[in-house]
């Protein structure tokens, strides 16, 4: 059994607080029994003594009127067990009223219990025997403390079996955990029990299994994806290449193919420099730098940039701009974000529909609204949008150039800022808003 065991250590915590409990309740009636006892035998010392010192209190005594006392008490001495001893001045044995009586000066553990009394110039000894009051006193301890033992092991035995029987169904969920294979995605555990906990504790494992399987089947994807990406130009590079040398060609010749494999270097460096971007973003540890950025001179720069764009698929772009407001922000992120969503709000609009960039701002928190037209009879997948190198349209029906990256790298900027992204497909129109929540005022 390990050390740190809960079954262990509940056990002994429980069997710790028992034999505390029990060693102060044995210790509480061993010392009121006592106390009882030698309450009693000094309660019967006592009134003897008060008895003799009433009755022969006239100065000097004698031994006969002493000896008349005893013999009239007789009974009651025999009643109550008692023993009187009347030693003179030096202690010397005058009369005693039977052959066992307490001895005089006193022995240590005589097995009595005594009291004097004063009668002029000698001195009445007066006892009880106590030797066997004190024998069943020490037996009545040792049964209690013997009784306090068999109790602490028994609660010992019983805390052990209950917290094993308690703790049963998580060795069966361990072991069910254990034998299933992570192959077979998404892994389900069974409740092993009925009770609340246990239901509630495998239905948190179950949940957290199912946002692991989903982690796992989207970096499935992502490597499905990102080898295809990566294949496709390195395939047509090569394959140009491969063609250009195949025979003698022209200059002519010559030079479309090495413009075309110029091309599909560029596609090629562009993605891998979006990979190491996007790996950056969700390891990096620290943030870069913050300063006041205008979004208003920031958007305004980015659809000029993207006019060409727009233009040549005749979409009608509206921009409403307050610039009354800064964020801080890291310049290079809200640069990426705001590029990657206006260029994919332009990439996939409807053929001559309609872009609208606006920003909304309150008094803790500024925001980006980007719209754009859409076909209603495409519905897309909200949330697999911001996964890598997914397209809501597999065939690129829509002639959008690419490599899929765009959204996943928004999302990575936005949660490594603390921002908020948020996507939502409603009748027509596609929108995408930020919600910077850092804000200073201009």
């Amino acid at each position: 059994m390990p050390r740190n065991s809960i079954r262990a250590r509940m056990t002994a915590v429980f069997s710790l607080s028992i034999a505390i409990l029990m060693l102060v309740v044995c210790g509480g009636m061993i010392w009121y029994t006592r106390r009882v006892a030698e309450s009693r035998a000094d309660a019967v010392l006592r009134r003897a003594a008060q008895t003799m010192a009433s009755e022969l209190n006239t100065g000097e005594q004698h031994v006969d009127s002493v000896a008349e006392f005893i013999e009239e008490e007789r009974d009651v001495l025999r009643t109550e067990n008692l023993a009187i001893r009347v030693v003179d001045r030096n202690g010397g044995t005058i009369l005693k009223s039977q052959e066992m009586a307490p001895e005089w000066p006193r022995v240590k553990d005589d097995g009595w219990r005594v009291m004097t009394v004063r009668l002029g110039t000698s001195t009445a000894v007066i006892g009880v025997p106590w030797e066997n009051t004190e024998n069943a006193l020490r037996n009545q301890a040792v049964g209690l403390l013997v009784l306090a033992l068999s109790v602490v092991l028994a609660a010992a035995g019983g805390a052990w079996l209950m917290v094993g029987s308690t703790l049963s169904p998580i060795g069966s969920l361990s072991r069910e955990a254990q034998a299933a294979s992570g192959d077979r995605l998404p892994v389900r555990l069974n409740a092993p029990s009925r009770d609340a906990e246990i239901v509630e504790l495998v239905a948190t494992l179950n949940d957290l299994l199912g946002r692991i399987s989903e982690a796992a089947a989207v970096k499935g994807r992502f490597h499905a994806a990102a080898s295809h990406e990566l294949r496709t130009p390195l395939q047509a590079l090569s394959g140009h290449l491969e063609v250009a040398l195949s025979r003698v060609r022209t200059n002519a010749a010559y030079r479309a193919a090495i413009e075309e494999a110029d091309r599909q270097t560029r596609r090629l460096t562009s993605l891998v420099q979006d990979l190491l971007l996007l790996n950056g973003l969700e390891s990096a540890a620290s943030r870069p730098a913050q300063e006041p950025v205008n979004l208003a001179d920031e958007c305004e720069r980015i659809l000029s940039q993207l006019h060409p764009l727009a233009e040549s698929r005749g979409l009608t772009v509206k921009a409403a701009l307050p610039t009354d407001r800064d964020i801080l922000a890291p310049p290079t992120h809200v640069q990426m974000l705001l590029r990657n969503l206006i260029e994919n709000a332009l990439k996939y609009a409807a053929l001559g529909g309609g872009v609208c960039v606006e920003i909304i701002s309150a008094v803790a928190q500024t925001q980006v609204r980007i719209c754009n037209d859409f076909p209603p009879t495409v519905q897309l997948d909200i949330e697999r949008l911001f996964e890598p190198f997914f397209r809501p349209d597999p065939g690129r029906s829509s002639g959008a150039s690419g490599n899929g990256l765009g959204l996943a790298i928004c999302r990575a900027i936005a949660v490594g800022n603390g921002w908020d992204l948020a996507l939502r497909q409603q009748g027509l129109e596609v929108c995408v808003t930020v919600t910077f929540k850092s804000t200073s005022e201009a």
